[in-house]
């Protein structure tokens, strides 16, 4: 709905008699549903200021602190839409924008590298800023801002990204790096944790093995999980006797333990020449199907299970690795969609 001035203006001094002296803007914005874009819609910059001396109020330090910064991230937010790209101090400059980044940083205590997380505090909620939301990439378990040329989570905005534990927030990074395998293999075994399986780790070290085993006890199948980091892409169709061995090695144990119905998965940063000779051998020695997942997508769907952790159904995951081939976004998408 659109709000007029006079209920915006009536709304504050219902709530300044309620608590008894001038409310925050924070606790505004939060009491009367009122979004702030209306409030700067009628007042212009600086609104919430204008609109505590339109009631009668002063606008104190807090209020200006507080209405500046607001100012400083939607000019930035606005910049980094036009510029396609995180804006840079001397892109700042250029284009006139004030504060200077050394003035926000003694304003505001507040440094120029740490401005889009700041911004994603204010706007994270507002569908509006989503291609603003997606330039900025998450930061790792330390706290470090991840690499630029991590492969994006296509459809997922921050508001899904939000639900990714620090400990592999650098799931997509290990993915593309050939020298990190071990660390994405682990990775991969607790995103599994997570989605509500028991993992058995194997791995680098063990032989020739699958890197895990995920086993689903209430639905009785089990997914042999092999990681692939790869900087480019992993060309599935090379490796086909090494995956059929440890197929034949684990099939008749996980069998006897009641796991009648087990897949070979295989997660990398993306995949390419898939062979289907290679999927047909593996199908006839072993009479297992084998599936292929972008990392990205996998960790798409764990956002989805730590969002709604009651709506996320294993036994519809199991539909996904039915059939022999890569797992397309496609295919995860309909998963989710069939989870609402």
């Amino acid at each position: 709905m659109e709000y007029t001035k006079e209920y915006i203006v009536a709304e504050y001094k219902k709530l300044k008699q309620h608590l008894g002296g001038p409310p925050s803007s924070k606790v505004f914005f939060a009491e009367t549903g009122i979004h702030k874009r209306y409030v700067e819609k009628i007042f212009g910059s600086n609104s919430y200021s204008k609109l505590a001396t339109e009631c009668g109020d002063i606008a104190n330090e807090f209020f200006k602190q507080k209405s500046d910064l607001d100012e400083i991230l939607l000019n930035w937010g606005n910049l980094a839409r036009s510029l396609g790209k995180l804006p840079t101090t001397a892109d700042w400059a250029f284009n006139n924008n004030s504060p200077s980044a050394d003035g926000i940083r003694r304003s505001h205590n507040l440094k120029w590298i740490d401005l889009p997380y700041k911004f994603l505090e204010f706007h994270s909620n507002e569908s509006e800023w989503d291609d603003v939301i997606v330039l900025i990439p998450p930061k790792s378990a330390n706290g470090n801002i991840l690499s630029a040329n991590i492969p994006r989570i296509e459809g997922l905005t921050f508001e899904y990204l939000k639900y990714i534990p620090p400990v592999i927030q650098d799931f997509l990074e290990l993915s593309t790096n050939d020298e990190k395998s071990l660390e994405f293999e682990k990775e991969t075994n607790l995103i599994f944790k997570m989605l509500g399986f028991e993992v058995d780790e194997l791995g680098q070290g063990t032989g020739r093995n699958p890197d895990g085993i995920a086993k689903e006890n209430q639905y009785r199948y089990a997914i042999l999980l092999d990681s692939k980091s790869r900087k480019s892409s992993y060309i599935f169709g090379t490796e086909d006797r090494k995956f059929i061995e440890y197929i034949n090695k684990y099939s008749e144990l996980l069998s006897k333990g009641g796991y009648t119905k087990q897949y070979l998965l295989l997660v990398s940063s993306r995949f390419d020449s898939v062979s289907a000779i290679s999927l047909k051998n593996i199908k006839i020695e072993t009479g297992i199907t084998t599936s292929l997942l972008e990392a990205r997508l996998l960790l798409k769907m764990l956002a989805i299970k730590i969002q709604a952790p009651r709506l996320f159904n294993l036994k519809k995951f199991q539909e996904l690795l039915i059939e022999d081939g890569e797992i397309t976004e496609r295919k995860v998408d309909k998963f989710i969609a069939g989870l609402k």
